[in-house]
């Protein structure tokens, strides 16, 4: 595919180190598996049909969260990811390939532009056979990483977007442009432009990180949410009620989480940290695994890793942890 190179850094192998136990498959941990991909040398590898291929992608900005008025930092997420995932232990099978294809770039602070170029990068990912795990940066990684999924895949077919966040995105577009918060109100645009339903569900919502616009915004849209309150082991049954309708309603499911829907205790290092969200506990891992194990996710991305703020690199372990948990269920 051609990349803009203003646009696009690959990822050096040095940059994927760790820990060596040994060279069987049974010692082996990420940095020995991952291959790196210049795409402005090399082509996307195709997966072959049965084999399962992710392609990690990073999209290094945080210009939408600056037009938000958010914390900048975010922009050295996809560094920060890598460095705390190097040392995991495989647990994917033998034949998963992991591909890092690199970091998409807001260059000049032409966000718009660095959307389109992670848009195509998703669509040329997902037309290759690859499940992309892209890591941000801000959330407006939401908007572009969308608009490649539906490049992608059949107009017939529905997209679904699971989102754990505290906050809806739903704004309208302000003074500094689109930003980290409008990403799912763009969607939303677009879908009634081309005739699209809007599939939202936002998890994780909280009152005191919400305007009541919003709240009237996602009810004229149509959108439920599952508040923060109620994501806990002892409404396990009917948090996972909900999940398992709307995934029922669509063909494809979106998954993106925003680490800010947990409490700062275990993610500091985010743009807008939020002291009542979510515990990351047995529960939450269990509903991600309710998620994969749906066989509906098309693609995922973890947003707002901030290394700027996050104390003992907590936030970035608990990225990790995620990534670790989507990877290795197949």
């Amino acid at each position: 595919m051609e990349i803009n190179r203003l646009n696009y850094k690959c990822t050096a192998q040095e940059n994927w180190q760790g820990r060596t136990d040994g060279i069987d498959f049974s010692q082996q941990r990420w940095h020995q598996r991952i291959r790196c991909i210049d795409l402005q040398q090399e082509e996307i590898p195709i997966s072959s049909s049965g084999e399962t291929a992710f392609a990690l992608i990073g999209f290094s900005s945080d210009e939408g969260v600056r037009r938000n008025g958010g914390r900048p930092g975010a922009v050295n997420g996809p560094a920060a990811f890598r460095k705390a995932c190097a040392n995991l232990p495989v647990h994917f099978n033998e034949e998963t390939n992991v591909y890092d294809l690199g970091d998409i770039y807001c260059a000049d602070g032409d966000l718009e532009k660095a959307q389109q170029e992670l848009a195509k990068l998703v669509t040329s990912a997902l037309q290759s056979g690859l499940i992309p795990l892209l890591i941000g940066g801000g959330h407006e990684i939401a908007y572009g990483h969308y608009c490649g999924i539906n490049a992608a895949v059949n107009s017939k077919k529905s997209i679904g977007i699971i989102n754990f966040d505290a906050h809806f995105d739903l704004r309208e577009k302000g003074p500094a442009g689109f930003s980290s918060g409008t990403g799912f109100l763009q969607i939303a645009n677009d879908c009634l432009q081309t005739g699209k339903t809007f599939n939202y569900l936002p998890v994780g919502i909280q009152r005191n990180g919400n305007t009541r616009a919003l709240f009237l915004t996602a009810e004229k849209l149509g959108v439920a949410n599952i508040p923060a309150a109620l994501f806990a082991a002892k409404s396990q049954d009917e948090v996972l009620e909900k999940i398992k309708a709307f995934i029922d309603s669509v063909d494809h499911v979106y998954l993106t989480i925003c680490m800010d829907v947990f409490s700062a205790t275990f993610a500091p290092g985010v743009s807008a940290p939020a002291f009542t969200g979510i515990h990351p506990d047995h529960f939450f891992f269990s509903c991600l695994d309710f998620l994969i194990k749906s066989n509906k996710i098309i693609s995922m991305d973890v947003a707002e890793l901030n290394p700027v703020y996050d104390e003992a690199d907590r936030t970035a372990k608990l990225t990790a942890a995620i990534a670790f948990q989507l990877l290795s269920a197949n």
